[in-house]
C-alpha cells in the first residue's frame, strides 16, 4: 500500500520516470550458463546399430561412417546419402543414425518437403523420434536430445505438442521393426505412447 499521511486524497499518473538498465554486454563475472547437447559416451546396445542401418538401407539410401563437418550426421535426399561421423561413441552414433532415419520416416526427404523453412521442424520432430527409440532400447539419451530440441524449437513447446502424432507414427514404425528383428520382445517395456508428452515435459522443464 502507498505510504502516505494523507490515504483519502486521489492520487492520478503524472508521468514516467526514467530507468536504466544494462545489456549483458555491459556487465561483467562468468558467462551466464548454456544448455548444449552432450555427446552420449559407452556402447551402444547389442544389434542396434545393425537394424536400425538396415531400416535407413531398405528405401535406398546408403549408409556411410564419414566426416560429417560441424554434424554428428547428415541425410542427403539428393544422392540418398546418411552419413554419421566415425569418430563417435557407439551410444552416440546410434542416437545419431536413429535421427538420420526419422528424417526418412517423417518425410522430411520427399521433394515436396520445404527443408530450409521447416528445419528447425525438422530437427525437432526427428530427435523426439530419436529419444523415443533410444528408449525403448534402454539407452538414456536426454543430455543430448533435451537441449537438442530445446533449441531447434526454441524452447515453445507446442511445436512439439502439434507434431506428436507424426512423431509417435515414424517412432511406431521404426519400433515395430526393431521388435520383429529382436523377436516380438521389447528390451525396454516402457509405455512409448506418452514418450512425445514425457520429452515436451523435459525441454519445458530445462529450457524456460
Amino acid at each position: 500500500m502507498p505510504d502516505t499521511d494523507r490515504p483519502d486524497e486521489p492520487r492520478a499518473l503524472r508521468g514516467f520516470r526514467v530507468v536504466h538498465v544494462f545489456d549483458i554486454s555491459q556487465t561483467e563475472g562468468a558467462p551466464l550458463p548454456e544448455i548444449r547437447p552432450q555427446l552420449l559416451t559407452g556402447d551402444a546396445p547389442a544389434a542396434l546399430w545393425g537394424a536400425l542401418a538396415a531400416q535407413v538401407t531398405a528405401p535406398g539410401f546408403t549408409l556411410i561412417r564419414e566426416h560429417c563437418g560441424d554434424s554428428n550426421g547428415r541425410t542427403d535426399p539428393t544422392t540418398c546419402v546418411v552419413r554419421v561421423r566415425a569418430d563417435i561413441a557407439g551410444a552416440q552414433a546410434v542416437k545419431t543414425l536413429a535421427l538420420e532415419l526419422a528424417h526418412i520416416e517423417c518425410g522430411h526427404t520427399g521433394d515436396a518437403f520445404d527443408s530450409t523453412g521447416c528445419r528447425g521442424r525438422a530437427e525437432a520432430e526427428a530427435e523426439s523420434v530419436a529419444y523415443i527409440v533410444t528408449a525403448w532400447a534402454g539407452l538414456d539419451s536426454g543430455a543430448y536430445t533435451v537441449p537438442y530440441v530445446a533449441g531447434w524449437s526454441g524452447g515453445d513447446t507446442a511445436i512439439l505438442r502439434a507434431a506428436a502424432a507424426t512423431i509417435t507414427a515414424a517412432a511406431g514404425r521404426i519400433l515395430a521393426l526393431l521388435e520383429d528383428d529382436n523377436g516380438g520382445e521389447d528390451p525396454a517395456p516402457t509405455s512409448q505412447a506418452n514418450q512425445p508428452d514425457l520429452l515436451t515435459a523435459d525441454v519445458l522443464r530445462r529450457a524456460v
